[in-house]
Order: structure tokens, then C-alpha cells, then sequence
């Protein structure tokens, strides 16, 4: 056990360092989060709100739709890097094996990726608890972060980070961000297009900004029927964020497998690494 959290701690602390160091992460992510607090604090769709409480919901879901998109344009490389051919297997043969530190590669680049969005995120919340006189839109803010956007961004990164050990990078890095707003913006009441937008599967957290953020109804359900799309409500909530992060485990255990049968494909060869 103490082998193992060695190896996790050891690659957080590495991939941590390398995400902060990284441009790609900063070029990508930082004008995306800026673009979403523009609107947030612009749009009369959010800063017209006059429940405080609506006003965070919603700017945590405009800050989670640019944001998280930044993120997984980022992230996306993060897996191929240490599955080349001879890398893969040194790095395997240290304590811990291979699901550990792929979990210690993708949890500190995500900790890097995630210290600005929630840092915007909170003091939005506390420019509104100050203006309204009440700490509430600040909680809200902390659980916006909580149940809104750490939920999305691990899924992000585990999809994004899967995409790029099956393709190339840049194909990847396209590819993340048509699937993601299609994911969380395309409804298919405008578009006859199937979608997850607006059900318990959208990674959006549209569910949970409705039911516990005082979001407007429209994130949540975008006027469809059926079991995927349920009434808003805390049970409804608590199902999106568990089938968010059901969907990120299974991205990160098929980036696991892929990861190893690279490796059982390109064995060490001795001329290579000797």
C-alpha cells in the first residue's frame, strides 16, 4: 500500500509540475475561461438573474461549457506521452504499476487545469455574497466546483486522454471539442441530431445546477422525455454526477488497457534500450 501511494503521489507531483510548466494547457484554457466570464458577467441571460443563487448556477454551467472544452484540448496528450514504445515499459516497472501511475499522470494535470477555472468560479461568488449581503451565492460557488465542474473535467480528461493514444494528437484535440459541445449544447429538439444534451448523461451537469444551484429549468431535461430525461430534482442530480463519473472509470480503465497492450505488442527490444 505504501509502494503504491508513493507511485501516485510521485506521478501527481511530476504531471502537476509538467501541466503547470506546459504552454498548451495556458494557451487553451486560460482564453476559454476568460470568454466564459465575459459572458457570465455580460450575458443578461446570467448577470439579469435577480436570485443570486440562479446567477451562480448558471455562471458555473457557461464557465463549465468554454472551460472544460479548454481543458480537454490540453489534456490530450497527456496519456500518449508515456505510452511510446520502451518509455511504457520502464515506467511500468516501477512501484505501483501501470493503473496507479496513469492515475497520478491524469489526477495532476487535472489539479493544475482545475486551480484557475475554481479560482474564477468562487470569486464570482464572492462578488455576488458581497453585493447581495448574504454568504449563500458563495456556497453555491464551492458547490457549483464541487458537483458541476469536477465531475465534467474528470470525464473530460479521461475521454480526452483516451482519444489521444487512439489517433493523432491534433485529430484528437478537434475531435474532443465537437464531441463535447455536442454533448452539453446540442438539443435535439432544434437539431434531429441524437444527443445526451439535456439528460442524465450530458457531462454538462445541467442536473445538478437546476436542482441544487437554482439554474434555470432549461438545462436540465431541454424539454424532452423519456428515463434519460427526468424531472429536475436531487435524486436526478445525484444520478447525472454518478453517471458522469461512471463514464470517466470506464474511459480511464480503456485508456488502461489500451496502454498495456501497446506494451505486450511493442515488447522492449534489446538493441533498443541497451
Amino acid at each position: 500500500m505504501t509502494a503504491m501511494w508513493c507511485a501516485v503521489q510521485g506521478s501527481f507531483c511530476y504531471e502537476a509540475r509538467m501541466a503547470a510548466r506546459g504552454r498548451v494547457l495556458w494557451l487553451t484554457l486560460l482564453p476559454l475561461t476568460a470568454l466564459a466570464v465575459l459572458l457570465a458577467l455580460s450575458s443578461p441571460a446570467v448577470a439579469g438573474q435577480d436570485d443570486p443563487a440562479g446567477r451562480i448556477g448558471t455562471t458555473v454551467l457557461v464557465v463549465n461549457t468554454f472551460a472544460t472544452a479548454g481543458l480537454g484540448v490540453a489534456l490530450a496528450g497527456r496519456l500518449n506521452q508515456h505510452s511510446a514504445p520502451g518509455l511504457a515499459e520502464v515506467l511500468d516497472t516501477t512501484p505501483g504499476g501501470g493503473t496507479t501511475r496513469l492515475a497520478g499522470v491524469l489526477a495532476g494535470a487535472l489539479a493544475v487545469a482545475l486551480v484557475p477555472v475554481s479560482a474564477v468560479v468562487v470569486v464570482i461568488g464572492a462578488a455576488v455574497s458581497i453585493r447581495s449581503g448574504t454568504a449563500a451565492p458563495l456556497a453555491y460557488a464551492v458547490l457549483g466546483v464541487l458537483t458541476v465542474l469536477v465531475p465534467a473535467a474528470v470525464a473530460m480528461t479521461t475521454f480526452a486522454g483516451l482519444l489521444g493514444l487512439l489517433m493523432p494528437v491534433i485529430v484528437a484535440r478537434v475531435l474532443v471539442v465537437a464531441l463535447w459541445f455536442w454533448a452539453t449544447q446540442l438539443s435535439p429538439s432544434f437539431v434531429p441530431v441524437p444527443s445526451p444534451t439535456g439528460t442524465v448523461l450530458s457531462p454538462l451537469g445541467g442536473y445538478p445546477a437546476v436542482a441544487w444551484l437554482g439554474a434555470r429549468r432549461i438545462w436540465a431535461g431541454r424539454g424532452l422525455d423519456g428515463v434519460l430525461s427526468p424531472a429536475p430534482g436531487s435524486g436526478a442530480a445525484v444520478l447525472n454526477v454518478v453517471l458522469v463519473l461512471v463514464s470517466a472509470a470506464v474511459f480511464f480503465f480503456a485508456a488502461r488497457l489500451l496502454t498495456a497492450w501497446r506494451a505486450d505488442r511493442h515488447p522492449t527490444q534489446d538493441g533498443a534500450l541497451r
